[in-house]
């Protein structure tokens, strides 16, 4: 049930449900070199994006902005990727 100490679910996996789910709303068919093509640019920029903040929070220091997301926001995801997950 989740006790294991090498489980690790976090919004990780809600992001790639909700990215899944929004690609199979724009593209029916699973198995075709779109969905693909689609799915690998979209983690293609995540990781850009994800390098870039960590650069801009090691090198120049701006990791407060963290501070700056509201709790509400946060709460508000979890609730909305939990719909998600259920549909």
């Amino acid at each position: 049930m989740g006790t294991s100490r090498d489980i690790a679910i976090g919004l990780v996996d809600m992001v790639s449900l909700l990215l899944g789910s929004l690609i199979s709303s724009e593209i029916s068919d699973i198995k075709s070199h779109d969905y693909v093509r689609l799915a690998l640019t979209a983690t293609f920029f995540a990781g850009v994006t994800k390098l870039y903040c960590a650069f801009m929070n090691g090198y120049c220091g701006l990791g407060f902005f963290i501070n700056f997301l509201s709790h509400a926001a946060i709460v508000g995801f979890m609730a909305g990727a939990a719909i998600t997950t259920t549909l």
